[in-house]
């Protein structure tokens, strides 16, 4: 048995499934790694889209409504000033969602992508970064349950390469924060 053996046919790499997947695990890598709330948020709408459509495509209805939730929730949250009316939109879209995941369910898997989608929508409140990496951390966990259940190697990749780029972020964000006080002990 070779190393060539184990790997994927040209057929399989340009499923739509597959295809969907690896451009959507671009916004995975990337949105840790920025420091602007707007920017994280942005880049987590486009990841959110086209997730969807990879679930879609592997038959994960409720993960890929549970990804539309988090792309309109990211969406207002970008759009919309008022605290109390982003509450209200994250408040909104996580009941629909508690329904939409009634109306799909199909086990575990479904309670996993909820989770996630939970997770996220309260990380996706903060308005400290750190904060919000850490819901995200959260999330990462039942996703990362999630697609090894539904088979998801694209949405694996994605949780392996956000946690590893959450950690980043974090990491960084407490060198950032502990400089202020550095230079306040010092004076």
């Amino acid at each position: 048995m070779s190393i060539l053996s184990t790997l994927p046919s040209a057929a399989t790499l340009l499923d739509p499934a597959n295809i969907a997947g690896f451009v959507a695990l671009g916004s995975s890598v990337t949105w840790p790694l920025l420091r602007r709330r707007k920017a994280i948020l942005a880049v987590q709408v486009a990841g959110s889209l086209l997730f969807g459509l990879h679930y879609v495509l592997l038959g994960a209805s409720t993960a890929a409504a549970m990804c539309i939730m988090g792309a309109l929730q990211g969406v207002a949250l970008v759009v919309l000033i008022d605290r109390r009316q982003r509450i209200g939109v994250v408040a909104t879209t996580m009941a629909v969602a508690a329904m939409v995941t009634a109306l799909t369910w199909t086990g575990l898997p479904s309670l996993l992508s909820q989770g996630g989608q939970a997770m996220s929508a309260i990380g996706r409140l903060q308005l400290d970064t750190q904060r919000l990496r850490l819901w995200f951390l959260a999330s990462v966990a039942f996703w990362c349950s999630h697609n090894l259940m539904v088979g998801s190697v694209f949405g694996l990749a994605s949780d392996t390469l956000a946690l590893t780029s959450l950690l980043v972020g974090l990491w960084r964000g407490r060198i950032a924060s502990a400089a202020p006080r550095l230079r306040d002990a010092a004076a």
